[in-house]
């Protein structure tokens, strides 16, 4: 087999290949280790042996040199050098460059994450400079060892440029932006400020895209492109410039779950469905020049592959300039959807949340929702202060200590509700909240909530915004039906949604005995209940319109025969 090694420094590592048919396996680590082994396999010998060939010549290129096994391939004639430009050349894709100047010496360093692996390049200014190359056991890791060199470099001094300190002997001439000189990921502050404020103001984006494009950042022209709705090209660009507007996140484009966003259809005006509908798998949704959506999903049954993890990648999402605006995010499976949760996911957001976040979505599908497991979102509300929709379509879950300062709209469809995520729900802090709605589900599948969770929420007189409220899915309808009516909440409500629970005939009677207390109502939403005639026409004329439609017949006149719409 094959093996060359490289030393540079206090590096010394060992690179090993061996081809066999359509497939081959590299084992690569620190010199003296027995190192990490991988199987690639492709679809004939003769696109594995191009590969192979092509990862040699890679290797060669990078300073590895052959020291034993069978020769290397014929190495390809070298790239012409550089010329010398009389500006410094842009950075690598998706890197930080800074500088540092002081008396003689003006020195430029830079860095790049690259999966689980660090790369730097440094040197004087104005020169290619030499680079190195880090793995990790994780992409975690490397993005430790990425924040410590950052942080030790910073405080030597260096600063952080927009700029490139020379050309990058790996960087293949077609990704570098147009024009010669020209910055990638410039920034400015303000403009982007303005930006985080509001993410919808296309005008802000616009005149950021403008300034980027005096820069020489192609990410100006995505921004026009994208704001003038002129899709084909912006696609076009994303792949022509791929190293910088997606990097790693180039390999996560689709979900792993084999669905297609189908989920939650039901909630969506038809305009949304349609465009759900369009972007079908994709991870990253784009707009104004940026990731505006980000969906992942993974069912280890549906993709059995890959063995990445989706923490990883929202990671790698949240520390990319295009993920620096992302404005919602969406997440369903994270590995076994019967056993694994979205508590890492939750946690990272609580972390590294951007400013722009106004929409998140857990879970997604109405097929079998008590089987899937979200977390505790404790730790998620200090990142998301500007957060104003939450939907939740899952079982297993919790809100914790919820303070949603900007929250105005908020479900939560579940086929069982544990009592502390009720109360916790109940008594949140969420001063701007309009629409509420709450599933509260079936004890069959841990839904142990009674009225005793919905009467603090009843009673509230710190919603001033609230308008619709849901309290739905219930097997407890009745003595929610008997508790509206003395509320000082719904006196402000204009939709009472009580839909889809075990609604009697004694909670229709119950609901018309405060008619007082309702008949400002627009509407109240009684739909698929337990309702009889007699039930029916005791509701009728309550408030300006009472919905009735799609009421169950149960077998018996015992409770228990009665079901919620959504349990399993």
């Amino acid at each position: 087999m094959p093996r060359y090694e490289f030393s540079e420094g206090s590096s010394n590592k060992f690179w090993e290949i061996k081809l066999d048919g359509s497939s081959f396996t590299t084992t690569y680590g620190k010199v003296g280790t027995a190192g990490q082994t991988t199987l690639k396999q492709w679809k004939d010998a003769a696109e594995a042996q191009r590969e192979h060939d092509k990862l040699i010549a890679e290797k060669t290129k990078k300073g590895y040199q052959l020291v034993g096994g069978a020769s290397a391939p014929a190495a390809a004639p070298p790239a012409p050098k550089p010329t010398p430009a009389a500006k410094p050349a842009p950075a690598a894709s998706g890197a930080r460059y800074f500088e540092f100047s002081e008396g003689t010496s003006n020195k430029f360093w830079e860095i790049a994450l690259a999966g689980n692996a660090v790369k730097t390049r440094y040197g004087k200014i104005g020169t290619p400079g030499q680079q190195t190359l880090k793995e990790f056991g994780d992409a975690a890791a490397a993005q430790k060892e990425f924040d410590k060199l950052v942080h030790e470099k910073t405080k030597k001094g260096y600063e952080e440029r927009a700029g490139g300190g020379g050309p990058d002997p790996d960087e293949p001439h077609h990704a570098v932006p147009r024009g010669s000189g020209s910055a990638r990921d410039a920034r400015n502050p303000e403009l982007e400020n303005a930006i985080a404020a509001d993410p919808s103001d296309r005008q802000a984006f616009a005149v950021f895209g403008d300034w980027l494009q005096e820069q020489g950042d192609p990410r100006g022209e995505l921004i026009a492109l994208q704001l003038a709705n002129k899709d084909k090209s912006a696609k076009a660009l994303i792949e022509e410039h791929v190293d910088y507007f997606l990097g790693p996140l180039a390999d996560h484009q689709k979900t792993r779950d084999g669905l297609m966003n189908n989920g939650m259809s039901h909630l969506r005006t038809s305009a949304q469905q349609t465009e759900w509908e369009k972007v079908g798998e994709q991870a990253f949704l784009w707009r104004s020049g940026f990731i505006h959506r980000v969906r992942l999903s993974h069912d280890s049954y549906a993709d059995e592959e890959w063995d990445g993890k989706s923490v990883d990648v929202l990671e790698q999402v949240l520390s990319h300039p295009s993920g620096r605006y992302v404005v919602e995010f969406a997440f369903m499976s994270n590995g076994d959807p019967n056993e694994d949760n979205l508590q890492d996911l939750i946690d990272l957001l609580g972390k590294k949340a951007p400013p722009t976040t106004r929409k998140i979505t857990f879970g997604d599908n109405v097929d079998q929702i008590s089987w899937h497991h979200t977390g505790n979102l404790e730790s998620m509300w200090r990142g998301v202060p500007k957060l104003r929709v939450l939907e939740m379509e899952t079982g297993e879950f919790d809100v914790g200590k919820m303070v949603a300062p900007s929250l105005e709209r908020a479900i939560f469809i579940t086929g069982g509700l544990s009592q502390a995520c009720g109360k916790n729900i109940a008594t949140a802090t969420m001063p701007k909240i309009k629409h509420v709605e709450i599933y509260y589900g079936d004890d069959n599948y841990g839904g142990d909530c009674t009225v005793d969770q919905v009467l603090p929420l009843l009673g509230r007189t710190d919603l001033p915004q609230l308008e619709y409220l849901g309290l739905k899915n219930s097997k407890f309808a009745d003595a929610i039906a008997a508790a509206v009516g003395g509320s000082r909440l719904v006196k402000q409500l204009k939709v009472l949604d009580l839909s889809k629970g075990t609604m009697s005939d004694e909670g229709a009677h119950a609901l018309a005995a405060s008619k007082s207390a309702l008949a400002h109502l627009d509407v109240l939403d009684l739909t698929r209940n337990f309702l009889t005639e007699d039930g029916i026409k005791a509701v009728k004329g309550i408030c300006k319109k009472v919905i009735t439609a799609d009421q169950e017949e149960a077998d018996s006149d015992d409770p228990e025969d009665r079901y919620v719409a959504i349990a399993e």
